[in-house]
């Protein structure tokens, strides 16, 4: 099986991380890095598929703001993903890199530990991870199907473009199947 067979966007995606696809053709995004996360399978997908974005798997969170940084500062438009979790861990990159500099860029974040979770690990982190952000000043957007994707993804990128800041959308397990 090749590469691209095994990446093929068409095999079950749902109709929501299609939304976010074209959300961030329309954000003009050209560059990716992260940690992967299972959660958001679909959307990695897109990212190594899509030929216009540069795609950079990391292994820590904290690589990943660093490389994202980077590649702002050299006139890329970047994402990073990553877990709850990943972002705790590169909490001191994002308030002493992405804020202070002002990196625009969004983060999508898994959301683990949240009500219904099946990993006990995840759950003090799933509690505090709004409360991190909002310590932050980082304007976030719990997804949940009583908004649309696409809108919401494209709010975000407005938002991380007026203030210069980061933006973060979080993402519940199961999210996919709306």
């Amino acid at each position: 099986m090749s590469n691209s067979q095994f990446n093929d966007l068409n095999r079950s995606a749902s109709s929501t991380s299609g939304r976010i696809q074209q959300a961030l053709v329309e954000a003009e995004i050209n560059f990716a890095t992260g940690v992967p996360c299972g959660v958001l399978r679909r959307v990695i997908d897109y990212l190594v598929c899509d030929e216009r974005v540069q795609h950079v798997i990391v292994n820590r969170e904290s690589e990943a703001i660093g490389v994202a940084t980077g590649a702002y500062l050299a006139g890329r438009r970047p994402i990073v993903y990553m877990q709850n979790s990943g972002l705790f861990a590169a909490s001191n990159d994002i308030s002493s890199l992405l804020i202070p500099y002002r990196v625009p860029l969004l983060m999508i974040v898994t959301l683990r530990g949240d009500e219904g979770e099946d990993a006990p690990q995840h759950l003090v982190n799933g509690a505090a991870t709004t409360q991190l952000l909002e310590s932050f000043r980082i304007p976030y957007t719990v997804y949940n199907a009583n908004l649309d994707i696409h809108d919401t993804v494209l709010d975000l990128f407005k938002q991380a473009a007026a203030t210069q800041l980061p933006t973060t959308l979080l993402l519940k397990r199961g999210w996919d199947k709306t």
